[in-house]
């Protein structure tokens, strides 16, 4: 994949371009990504997630997940692996990850504002398609994401 999101934002001055706060981090192996957002909001629960990752294709997808910031590690090394598998190119998310120190060697972008060891085992309720709002950025299922070193863009149009 060859792009620069710099140049993207150069080159695309007449579009609407929006910038993810640079408070999220990447902790996953893939430096480089883009992709079709796939949107999912959490209370708590990653349950949902999980069956998403890993029981469905995604090919060209970026999935944006919203935990509300609970202090509980949304993702680790088992959802990335399922993600890899799946052809996840990436995963956004508004809380925490854990154990990174497998999750940076998996063939996925993992942004996320932090890492903490606690899992939260308790079942609760998911929706997706929802628009999400985090890190100075709106997030729209079918917008596209664009993601490297310089940082996270996120555009209404797909621009490569």
């Amino acid at each position: 994949m060859i792009f620069d999101t710099a140049d993207l934002c150069d080159d695309n001055q007449d579009k609407k371009i929006e910038v993810l706060s640079n408070e999220y981090k990447n902790y996953g192996g893939l430096k480089k990504c883009a992709g079709e957002i796939v949107t999912i909001k959490l209370d708590k629960s990653n349950w949902e997630l999980l069956e998403m990752l890993r029981d469905e294709n995604g090919e060209g997808k970026v999935v944006v997940v919203d935990n509300a910031r609970y202090f509980f590690g949304v993702v680790g090394d088992k959802l990335m692996a399922f993600a890899k598998k799946n052809n996840w190119q990436a995963i956004i998310i508004n809380g925490y990850v854990r154990d990174t120190s497998y999750t940076k060697d998996i063939d996925v972008a993992l942004y996320a504002i932090g890492t903490c060891p606690l899992r939260n085992f308790e079942k609760t309720p998911s929706s997706r398609g929802n628009q999400l709002s985090f890190g100075g950025v709106t997030f729209n299922e079918g917008d596209y994401l664009y993601a490297d070193s310089d940082g996270v863009i996120i555009s209404r149009e797909k621009l490569i």
